[in-house]
């Protein structure tokens, strides 16, 4: 009389689609050490930083910017030493013949 659609009827899953769910399952229902020790790094991360003092990619940085200021600044000495050496050995050179006289 009075067609009714899936009453009473719920669809099973498939053995092949049980299977594929096993694996979540299974993952899900054990405690593994990955994801405790996840989870621990993620709430006690900056104070692990602080204690260990571990370098974070902001200082990091930090550190490659006094390294580039402080490798020019040793260029820039070098070139000086250079120029002052020169003018010492001017001076000597003119107290040299100064003394001749």
């Amino acid at each position: 009389m009075y067609e009714t659609e899936g009453y009473g009827r719920v669809k099973k899953p498939s053995f092949t689609e049980s299977l594929a769910s096993v694996p979540h399952t299974i993952s899900s229902n054990l405690p593994s050490m990955d994801t405790r020790l996840g989870t621990y790094f993620d709430a006690h991360m900056t104070s692990l930083i602080s204690e260990w003092g571990l370098v974070t990619q902001f200082t990091f940085e930090g550190l490659e910017h006094r390294l580039d200021v402080v490798s020019t600044e040793i260029g820039n000495l070098e070139k000086e030493k250079l120029t002052l050496k020169d003018r010492a050995s001017a001076f000597e050179q003119a107290l040299r013949e100064m003394e001749e006289k």
